[in-house]
């Protein structure tokens, strides 16, 4: 009889073992959505963006580092790890800008990042250009003020 308890009790336990190791896992990672606005509708798109992220504390140098075409300005990351990231972006082509930013990624923040680009202008050769004057007597070194 105490055999039979015994045995009971142990297949009560490998049922119950097993039962949570069939539970269905929670992903770690989550998908970033990063959307470049640009001010005025009739300016070109963007053609491609260098997206690096970084860890916040300092345990995983580049853990997304790459280039990405975007679609309508718009940037679909997949599986990003969750953490706070510093977020380095270089948008390269016609705009030259750069991002950084520091974010919580995970299931509880919003992970749609938007970005606002400023106007490129096209250079056409033979416009004119203005010449900068620059008025030395008004430079920081040359100012008395400054060194009081």
């Amino acid at each position: 009889m105490k055999a039979v308890c015994v045995l009971c009790t142990l297949l009560l336990l490998l049922a119950v073992n097993t039962a949570t190791a069939q539970r269905k896992r929670v992903p770690d990672s989550v998908n970033v959505v990063i959307k470049l606005h640009t001010r005025h509708p009739q300016n070109r798109r963007v053609d491609s963006v260098l997206v690096i992220f970084d860890r916040f504390d300092h345990t995983g140098a580049g853990v997304i580092k790459k280039i990405f075409h975007p679609v309508n300005n718009q940037i679909a990351i997949p599986q990003v790890p969750e953490g706070r990231y510093y977020i380095s972006i270089f948008c390269m082509g016609l705009y030259h800008e750069y991002f950084n930013d520091l974010t919580w990624i995970n299931k509880r923040h919003n992970n749609n990042l938007q970005y606002n680009i400023g106007t490129a202008e096209e250079y056409v050769p033979g416009s004119f250009i203005p010449a900068v004057e620059i008025d030395f007597t008004n430079l920081a070194i040359t100012n008395f003020k400054s060194f009081k």
